[in-house]
């Protein structure tokens, strides 16, 4: 039994300015504390696995929860999981909507079949006549920005992405 209880058979019977009390209150307000920032680190690692899943890369997680790339890399490392890749190029229509998604030219090149001894300008140039443009992000292009139904290469094979 606590000093409190002992000295007022209950805690609600004590006076607002007793000593035992303050104290009583304080450690009551620690645990709190202790039980919601558990709650926000969960809450916290949700969203970094649910940004991942969407295939936002580690330093777009970071940038967006306001964390260290090493803590989302922990996070990674803990759950088994590798992020979703990243891609340099992206392919266009004259529209501007996304058709394909690489991380080397050469792979685009081969894909129409463009001639191998002709220079990368102008393999970029047929492919503006047949309506195809070659874009690059500033960054890089993550998963989520690649729209169903569109190519993209990844080791060394074209997929479709559903």
């Amino acid at each position: 039994m606590g000093e409190v209880e002992r000295r007022y058979r209950t805690v609600l019977d004590a006076p607002d300015n007793d000593d035992n009390l303050k104290e009583l209150q304080k450690i009551g307000e620690k645990i709190i504390d202790l039980q919601t920032s558990d709650s926000a680190a969960v809450i916290r690692q949700k969203k970094i696995l649910m940004l991942l899943e969407k295939g936002y890369d580690v330093s777009q997680i970071s940038q967006r929860i306001g964390i260290t790339k090493r803590h989302v890399q922990r996070i990674l490392k803990e759950n088994n999981l590798t992020p979703k890749p990243n891609f340099v190029y992206k392919i266009t229509n004259k529209n501007g909507t996304a058709l394909m998604f690489s991380n080397t030219l050469r792979s685009i090149f081969n894909y129409f079949g463009l001639k191998s001894h002709s220079s990368n300008k102008q393999k970029v140039n047929e492919l503006r006549k047949k309506g195809l443009y070659i874009k690059t992000a500033k960054d890089k292009y993550c998963w989520h920005d690649i729209p169903n139904a569109a190519l993209y290469y990844l080791d060394s094979k074209w997929y479709v992405k559903f």
